[in-house]
């Protein structure tokens, strides 16, 4: 029982009435991306994004790798794959995770224990999807550098 009104409690944190989390979200990555997506594109993404991380947490989804996160981690694979050919560092394309956590920092300022608590256990399971991008990146760079390798050596190959 505590659990659901823990993944309460969070989903309330993305979910805030007054607030246009996903809005101000977009709003925050934007300016760290400097023009190189549009705000149509940023938009759409970390809309679906913020729809399946809500959806996620209402099933009290705890463990990034687990099964209630599988839309969550498919998202955030595209994303990175995306990233990664268009020559994003990994910095560039884990803000597109991280920077939920600023937005949602003023919960800290005028918040109840409860949902400062709520935001430290937002905060881990963000931390986890940071590092799933950062590894989906890593691992879509090193197969773009490998093909580009075998490439190369297809070129100079005599015939």
């Amino acid at each position: 029982m505590a659990e659901q009104g823990s993944a309460g409690e969070l989903v309330g944190l993305l979910s805030v009435k007054d607030r246009d989390v996903a809005g101000e979200w977009v709003q925050q990555v934007l300016g760290t991306l400097k023009g190189r997506v549009s705000a149509a594109e940023l938009g759409r993404e970390l809309g679906e994004l913020h729809e399946a991380l809500v959806q996620a947490l209402t099933q009290g989804a705890a463990d990034v790798h687990g099964e209630q996160m599988s839309e969550v981690r498919a998202l955030l694979t595209e994303l990175s794959r995306n990233r990664a050919r268009q020559g994003f560092s990994p910095t560039e394309t884990a803000v597109s995770v991280f920077a939920l956590k600023q937005v949602l920092e003023p919960v800290l300022q005028d918040g109840s224990a409860d949902e400062i608590r709520a935001f430290g256990r937002l905060s881990r399971v963000l931390d986890g999807l940071g590092l799933f991008t950062i590894e989906t990146y890593t691992r879509t760079r090193e197969e773009l550098i490998s093909a580009q390798a075998e490439q190369l050596m297809e070129l100079s190959t005599p015939v």
